[in-house]
């Protein structure tokens, strides 16, 4: 899967939830995209880390100032 940034992921997300949400979606189908929602949630949450750990760096540094 490619990462995408995690404005893509949210969007990726909303359209998953709008699929699932259509009547005519198995119950196959639903759980593939739960899968993959999954996965996406995974990869906004390193994302996400991964940005905190460079403020905490950002802000360690201008303390040392």
């Amino acid at each position: 899967m490619a990462k995408n940034n995690i404005e893509d992921n949210f969007k990726e997300l909303d359209e998953l939830l709008e699929k699932m949400q259509d009547e005519d979606v198995s119950l196959d189908e639903s759980f593939e995209m739960y899968k993959k929602g999954i996965e996406i949630v995974k990869d906004s949450n390193e994302q996400i880390d991964k940005i905190e750990k460079q403020i905490e760096v950002l802000e360690e540094e201008s303390d040392d100032e």
